[in-house]
């Protein structure tokens, strides 16, 4: 299986949070089969939980938009409204081949963090025609 690992530059990249996040669980193997042992997944390298974070990123055709989960191994949970604007240190692409004979590649993204962008606001929420919070 061929894999091919790849800095990104996020200098020129508009990373959109969605404002959801899970921290991933550790699985045992058991005699019963796989199940979640309802303990946090802790990162070997950082000793830190991993948590995946959904972000929008422009690789679809022509630029546009497309959701991701972002894999973070950190202590801080950063608080990120829904459609801000995120950086992304250290963020890489894994590409490789699909699985089961599919065509195409898989690609997952790992980031050493996560916070809002500097100097973005959090877009207002949107109202319905009564005034409330949609």
């Amino acid at each position: 299986m061929f894999e091919f690992n790849a800095p990104i530059d996020t200098g020129q990249m508009a990373a959109i949070a969605t404002g959801h996040a899970q921290t991933m669980e550790r699985w045992e193997d058991g005699p019963n089969g796989r199940r979640s042992s309802g303990q946090p997944l802790i990162d070997e390298e950082t000793n830190a939980p991993v948590r995946i974070y959904d972000v929008m990123l422009p690789t679809g055709r022509d630029g546009r938009h497309e959701l991701h989960g972002i894999r973070v191994a950190s202590h801080e949970v950063p608080a990120l409204a829904p459609y801000s604007a995120v950086e992304l240190p250290g963020l890489r692409a894994k590409v490789r081949q699909a699985r089961n004979g599919g065509k195409g590649v898989d690609v997952s993204f790992t980031a050493d963090g996560i916070a809002p962008a500097a100097g973005s606001a959090p877009r207002p929420a949107r109202r319905s025609a009564e005034g409330e919070a949609a």
